[in-house]
């Protein structure tokens, strides 16, 4: 009987051990796949290299309507507040000052109005150096746009659930080349809400 336990214990301590090394070799060729493939994807370069810069978030609220029963009054009111401009809540530092060069800020508040958007679905502009790139704008649940330039491309999503276009181009940064500056303008619990999304393009020539 001793001996058969004895027999039984070496068996399993064998079958342990064969799985063991099983699963070592396992992990050491899951390993090497994740390395090949990190060392294959570290080669490939994008031509074109877009960076979100900064955001501008502000809004205009209208929740005071709720307290005026007098019609005449809230029609006053409304007036003012489209009068106002919309009250900043959130700013990156890194693009204030251009903001504020440029007219679309002054005193800590934001001047929506002077901001001239377009609402092209697609266009060309040329960069400091006079190479051509294309850009679209799509829907695929939310706002996206795709730069094209020569053989590459790159495809952002601007988060925006607005089926509305404004952007434009502004040297937010200074330097020659032109950022693209998106604006999702929604309304919600009585107000209406701005953020701005600066985007740089550079081309890695």
């Amino acid at each position: 009987m001793n001996n058969y336990l004895k027999n039984l214990y070496r068996i399993a301590v064998m079958v342990f051990m064969a799985a063991f090394l099983f699963s070592c070799s396992q992990h050491k060729a899951k390993e090497n796949v994740v390395k090949v493939v990190s060392d294959s994807a570290s080669h490939i370069k994008s031509e074109i290299e877009v960076i979100l810069i900064g955001k501008i978030e502000a809004r205009r609220t209208f929740a005071n309507i709720q307290f005026i029963e007098d019609e005449k009054e809230r029609d006053k009111y409304i007036d003012e507040q489209e009068r106002n401009s919309p009250d900043i809540f959130f700013a990156d530092s890194s693009i204030v000052m251009g903001f504020e060069r440029l007219g679309l800020m002054k005193n800590g508040e934001l001047l929506d109005k002077k901001f001239k958007s377009q609402k092209s679905d697609s266009l060309s502009f040329n960069d400091s150096a006079g190479r051509k790139l294309s850009i679209k704008f799509f829907w695929n649940e939310q706002m996206l746009f795709k730069i094209f330039y020569a053989s590459d491309s790159v495809e952002i999503n601007t988060g925006s659930d607005n089926f509305s276009l404004n952007y434009t181009f502004l040297d937010i940064i200074p330097g020659g080349n032109k950022e693209l500056v998106f604006l999702d303008n929604w309304y919600i619990m009585n107000g209406y809400n701005f953020d701005f999304k600066v985007y740089s393009i550079q081309i890695n020539d």
